[in-house]
């Protein structure tokens, strides 16, 4: 009987074809983006269900609470929790360590030790994070209001003398937005990654370690390990007198292929978009992959932008439609759709994009409410004014020229 029942759920995944696997959404473990999902769990994920031979059904959850429920519940196959923090309950089972990371004290540039001056009142932690980082260090934390690390720090950096405990992989993910705090790593504490199933599901179990090792062997694991690691690209405006030189010297080489480009929007834009993700790489030759080569690349900008416009309700119009396309470009149509949501609840208009660009940044912490989940929404009102300044000013100068 023990026998038969540690083979269900894998015989069910496999005859059904589909494994479902709960994941945490948020900026550092799985979210939806304009180039589609990401996150380390998400691709660790992909590789296993690819694994398995089935196809990956997310169920994406906000707290691990509710994850924890869902899989005792069977309402889904496989959970991944940010990380482990405590025994789990009776009924589930921790799969094989995926990695440990080192956790650290953060703050103001100029702090020799950036927790060791503040408060209590001054300490301040992500709230999934709160019992384990008091745990770790003993001393009673305040829990944050926001639910996003980049808004934490955003937040302790405004009050000057606030510190928080993050771990360490979060922090190198967000060296782009905050590049000169101090930190301090905290010694003797580590932070490690499992996923769980249930405690009777032996067989899935047995796969998953089986990926696992496979994973290490053939380098996959060491491949999703350093991507999380890898700095999040932060948009920052170009300088003027730079962007004036790369138009003069680099827009020539793929200046046809942007004018042969076919879409409803302005080739303008295309090519701005194409100099802030490519810096107007101009390879041509034949043996040059397809991502370099300008008329492959812009013609895939070109047909992405249509294909969200044509998404968009008809009732939105004129230049404001252009912004909306734009920002779907960059965080895919559902955050759109979510943050003309919020708009509305807010009492403004979701037609405009004057409106809606002040919801976008809510994107981060109150994604909880949306249907879409996190997304980068203060990024994304970078990305539209980027464009548009890139557009304009090669549009300028090429009436000039």
């Amino acid at each position: 009987m023990a026998s038969a029942q540690a083979q269900t759920t894998l015989n069910a995944i496999l005859q059904e074809q589909v494994l479902k696997v709960g994941l945490i959404n948020d900026r550092h473990h799985y979210h939806l983006t304009g180039n589609g999902p990401t996150g380390f769990d998400y691709g660790y994920a992909r590789g296993y269900a690819d694994y398995l031979g089935v196809s990956l059904q997310i169920v994406p959850f906000y707290s691990e609470a509710k994850l924890y429920q869902a899989l005792s519940n069977n309402t889904i196959d496989v959970a991944a929790p940010r990380f482990r923090h405590t025994d789990p309950e009776p009924d589930l089972s921790y799969g094989p360590v995926l990695f440990t990371t080192t956790v650290i004290e953060i703050g103001p540039e100029n702090a020799a030790s950036p927790c060791s001056a503040p408060g209590p009142r001054q300490r301040l932690v992500l709230p999934y994070l709160q019992d384990v980082v008091t745990a770790i260090t003993g001393i009673d934390w305040q829990k944050s209001d926001s639910a996003d690390s980049v808004t934490l720090l955003a937040e302790m950096i405004s009050q000057a003398d606030y510190c928080t405990i993050l771990p360490t992989t979060w922090r190198a993910a967000l060296k782009g937005y905050f590049p000169s705090l101090a930190e301090q790593v905290v010694p003797d504490a580590t932070l490690t990654k499992q996923w769980l199933v249930r405690a009777e599901d032996t067989a899935l179990l047995s796969t998953l370690y089986e990926f696992t090792h496979l994973s290490r062997t053939n380098g996959s694991l060491a491949v999703l390990t350093k991507k999380m690691l890898k700095p999040e690209k932060v948009l920052v405006k170009p300088n003027p007198r730079e962007l004036v030189e790369d138009i003069n010297t680099r827009y020539p080489a793929i200046q046809q292929a942007v004018e042969e480009s076919q879409s409803t929007l302005d080739g303008a834009y295309i090519a701005a978009i194409d100099y802030l993700v490519n810096d107007w790489r101009s390879a041509q030759h034949e043996q040059a992959k397809d991502i370099d080569k300008p008329a492959i690349r812009l013609a895939q900008i070109g047909r992405k932008l249509d294909l969200l416009q044509a998404q968009l309700p008809a009732r939105i119009q004129g230049i404001d439609r252009t912004w909306f396309i734009l920002a779907a470009y960059y965080l895919g149509a559902s955050h759109v759709e979510d943050a003309r949501q919020l708009t509305s609840r807010a009492g403004a208009n979701p037609d405009l994009w004057v409106d809606v660009k002040q919801q976008l940044p809510r994107l981060q912490t109150d994604y909880v409410s949306t249907r879409a989940g996190f997304a980068d929404g203060a990024q994304a009102v970078t990305f539209v004014d980027q464009v548009r300044y890139v557009a304009e000013t090669l549009t300028l100068l090429m009436k000039a020229s």
